[in-house]
């Protein structure tokens, strides 16, 4: 006989969450789930879900617009991507069925937040263990911070995000809760946001329990809530295939009590240490299934074996003092690291379009058996780069004048798709680690002026070259607008075989020019500044030809690292360079002070001067769920 539900027995912990929840509702708040996709987060969901559909069915009124939202980095695991695509049409269905009011959102970081700008155009350097986790704060947590501020000012609501936070889940989040005071009771507020956790509790057992109990199938009914998914096989497979094979908790295999707790990230994250363990079971559980996603694997071992070779990195760094020197400091890649990375990209995805089309045609000649993933290996799983992005990292390049040609990522986008180059990354032992040099600091006050009157684009062209005027469209922030990748890719096909007697320069700028590329006033600016800054450091390169006597004895020519290093002065050196112009800027200010200048001095030359003070720990603000009860009867009341 299948076991109902029977709300009537002692409270579980999902009916405990979902009264609370319901009494944050009864009371006015607004709430919005997060899905990535993942056990907690599908919990989490269903709960809200289910607390808004008890109300509707007793028949409250005025209920708050809730949310579910997903945040897609655009290089997510590509099963857990394509699940969760089907994941929040289910949602949205269920909530029209329902009559819920209940709105579904997904997002994407902009542009200037992606994996393609952050590391293969700029050269930013991934998170590695042990390093803070800003990658996930730019591609996940700003944009959905963003959306749920437009969402607030659209409907006039606060809106308290519920999160699938739990204490056993592991060491670090359990103290990263208790720094944030957060518990299954009480709405904290993290960076800015109230957030509640109502598993914070809650064991693994338990949010599998609550899966597993809303599964059902055409002949038979959940035992506990009718959802958005009939069944979540789908899911509790990815965990059991992530996990070794094995999930003891789903499939009750008493035998091996290895939990389903796999976590799933972006898809080569490097945060996750020498091994991403759930990428790899994946792959070893089926290669039929799975061997898609075995160039991940490749493609993240190559970025954690090279983090500390530092020939592969640019000397170029991204600041420069109030003395017009240039700082000298191995924080980025080098060119010659941005573009192995592109090419090992762009080959991934070559290969993923050559492996969709041969299984496709094995599937329709009745070679595949047909079943429901052999139907969706037929097409592409994932794409890293977009004609927009490759036009994105040509714009940067050209700026930085990384590379002697124009438009070297189109150029290397035609000859992997079109003429089926390939780049692999290969299996190198892991770099030691060593000592990040210290910061030097290089001269360019020889750098040419930026004329104030002129309107326009200055330090955009070569130092030779006589300025145009350029028709640029302005935007809130730097974007491709669409269409405009796959125009700047045609374009670049049509001029491939002349590319190499174009300026590296005019690529950045025909993207201006023809609006492929929007941006604000405001980096317009900036990369006037970066563009002049890297013509100067070009041009004293080749005309200096430095040279240094190599371990042979003999000369050889310096790279632009060595030439910056040997030519710029140390940190303690620029420091009292600073000093000394701070000293300039206070003669002038207090040059007819009755009390002299002396004790000003004194401040500068002190050990402090220019050492940031630590800011102001904003206080925790806390908020008991129970303190809504009486605002949520007294609006049940009135109903």
């Amino acid at each position: 006989m299948v076991e109902t539900y029977n709300p009537t027995t002692e409270p579980q912990a999902w009916d405990i969450a979902i009264e609370r929840i319901k009494t944050l509702l009864l009371s006015g708040k607004a709430l919005s789930a997060g899905a990535s996709g993942g056990k907690d987060s599908t919990a989490v969901t269903i709960l809200l879900l289910e607390a808004l559909r008890q109300l509707v069915e007793e028949g409250h009124e005025n209920l708050p617009t809730c949310f579910v939202m997903n945040s897609n980095t655009r290089r997510e695991n590509p099963m857990i991507a394509g699940y969760c695509e089907d994941y929040l049409t289910k949602v949205n269905i269920f909530a029209r069925a329902n009559g819920l009011p209940l709105e579904v959102h997904q997002v994407e970081p902009p542009l200037t937040s992606r994996f393609s700008w952050t590391c293969i155009a700029r050269g930013k350097l991934p998170r590695f263990p042990g390093q803070s986790r800003d990658c996930a704060v730019s591609e996940k947590i700003n944009p959905m911070k963003n959306l749920v501020k437009s969402l607030e000012k659209e409907y006039g609501n606060e809106i308290i995000a519920l999160v699938g936070s739990r204490v056993e889940e592991s060491a670090a989040r359990a103290q990263s809760m208790r720094k944030w005071s957060m518990d299954e009771i009480t709405i904290v507020e993290v960076d800015g946001n109230r957030t509640y956790a109502p598993i914070a509790t809650w064991y693994l057992e338990d949010v599998w329990e609550l899966i597993t109990g809303c599964s059902g199938s055409e002949d038979r009914p959940p035992r506990l809530f009718k959802t958005f998914m009939e069944d979540f096989n789908e899911i509790a497979t990815l965990y059991r295939d992530a996990n070794d094979g094995v999930c003891s908790v789903v499939v009750g295999n008493e035998g091996n009590r290895s939990a389903c707790g796999s976590r799933f990230g972006c898809s080569y994250c490097t945060l996750s240490g020498k091994r991403d363990k759930s990428l790899e079971s994946m792959v070893d559980e089926s290669e039929q299934k799975y061997g898609f996603l075995r160039p991940f694997i490749a493609f993240r071992k190559f970025l954690l074996a090279t983090r500390f070779d530092m020939d592969l990195r640019d000397f170029r760094g991204a600041n420069v003092s109030k003395v017009k020197h240039f700082k000298v400091v191995p924080d980025y890649y080098s060119p010659e690291m941005k573009r192995d990375l592109l090419r090992f990209l762009l080959t991934m995805d070559a290969d993923e379009l050559d492996r969709a089309a041969r299984h496709e045609k094995l599937f329709y000649a009745g070679k595949l058996e047909d079943t429901e993933h052999n139907r969706l290996l037929c097409y592409p799983m994932f794409q890293n780069l977009t004609f927009d992005d490759v036009l994105a990292i040509d714009f940067y390049w050209s700026l930085e004048r990384d590379f002697p040609e124009a438009s070297p990522a189109a150029r290397d986008f035609i000859e992997i798709h079109d003429m089926r180059r390939r780049y692999y990354p290969p299996a190198l032992e892991e770099s030691p680690r060593v000592t990040i040099p210290k910061a030097r600091w290089f001269d360019i006050s020889g750098a040419l002026p930026f004329d104030e009157d002129v309107e326009g684009i200055q330090g955009l062209v070569p130092l030779t070259v006589e300025m145009s005027a350029l028709n640029i469209s302005y935007g809130s922030e730097l974007k491709v607008n669409p269409g405009d990748g796959y125009s700047y890719m045609e374009a670049i096909r049509r001029l491939y075989h002349e590319l190499h007697l174009v300026d590296p320069s005019e690529t950045c700028r025909a993207a201006l020019d023809n609006g492929w590329i929007q941006i604000s006033k405001g980096q317009l600016n900036r990369y006037e500044r970066i563009a002049t800054r890297n013509d100067y450091l070009r041009k004293l390169y080749f005309s200096t030809k430095p040279q240094y006597e190599n371990e042979r004895g003999d000369m050889a020519l310096m790279s632009m690292n060595q030439f910056l290093i040997s030519g710029s002065i140390s940190d303690s050196e620029h420091n009292e360079l600073l000093k000394e112009h701070e000293k300039e800027l206070v003669k002038e200010q207090f040059e007819d002070d009755l009390f002299g200048i002396e004790s000003v001095f004194d401040v500068i030359d002190s050990k402090n001067f220019g050492k940031p003070t630590k800011p102001r720990v904003k206080e925790k603000c806390l908020t008991n769920v129970d303190d809504f009860k009486m605002a949520a009867n007294q609006l049940t009341i009135s109903l």
